[in-house]
C-alpha cells in the first residue's frame, strides 16, 4: 500500500472548477460547479491503478475541510462524495440543506 503521507494537500483549482490532490504517480480530482456559496461536486476521479488505497477519501476530506474553512456548503452530486458524507456525520454541517 502506498504511503499516503506523501499525498499533497487538496487544492482548489478555481480556473478548472475542480479540487486536485497530487501524489507520487498521479493526481486525483473532483469536478464541481458553483451555485452561490454551494459547491456541487459532480465527479471524482482517482487513477485506476491507485483505486482502493484511500486516496478518494483523502480527497473528499480535503474538499469538506476546504468548504468548512471558507464558509461554503457541499452538494454531493457525485455518488462517491455522497457515500463519503454518509460515513462522516461530523461533516453534516458542511452539507447544503
Amino acid at each position: 500500500m502506498m504511503d499516503l503521507v506523501e499525498a499533497q494537500p487538496v487544492v482548489e483549482n478555481v480556473a478548472g472548477s475542480r479540487f486536485e490532490m497530487a501524489f507520487p504517480g498521479g493526481m486525483a480530482f473532483a469536478n464541481f460547479r458553483r451555485d452561490g456559496d454551494r459547491l456541487i461536486v459532480t465527479h471524482t476521479e482517482v487513477p485506476p491503478a491507485f483505486n482502493g488505497r484511500g486516496l478518494g477519501s483523502l480527497l473528499a476530506l480535503g474538499i469538506f475541510e476546504n468548504a468548512r474553512a471558507t464558509g461554503r456548503r457541499i452538494v454531493p452530486a457525485c455518488s462517491f462524495v455522497a457515500a463519503w458524507a454518509r460515513r462522516h456525520p461530523e461533516f453534516a454541517d458542511v452539507l447544503a440543506r
